[in-house]
């Protein structure tokens, strides 16, 4: 028997939710008044550090991880970090009937 697909997809969007490490979930994002979670908006959930990174060029980048100032790992996870919460406050302002939550 097929189970519905507001089912599956429900069961996907829990096992995304829950990839995403504990400290780096958004509990009832505030995005209703938000016409735009980008930019300074997103920045309230990162470190300056993780700021910082994520919103150097790629040159910048590589020129720090030459010279040694940031190691990849750390940039790796700073990228991951903003792309958990962008995830989470994209998702969360899709509305209910398109996500089959209706």
């Amino acid at each position: 028997m097929t189970r519905p697909w507001q089912e599956r997809a429900q069961e996907k969007r829990d096992a995304i939710l829950a990839a995403i490490p504990k400290e780096w979930r958004i509990d009832n994002p505030p995005v209703e008044e938000q016409v735009d979670v980008t930019g300074t908006y997103i920045q309230q959930f990162l470190s300056d550090r993780e700021v910082e990174i994520t919103e150097t060029t790629a040159e910048g980048i590589v020129g720090k991880i030459a010279k040694g100032e940031w190691k990849s790992e750390e940039v790796v996870t700073a990228f991951c970090h903003r792309a958990a919460l962008a995830h989470q406050l994209v998702s969360s302002i899709i509305p209910n009937e398109l996500r089959g939550d209706s």
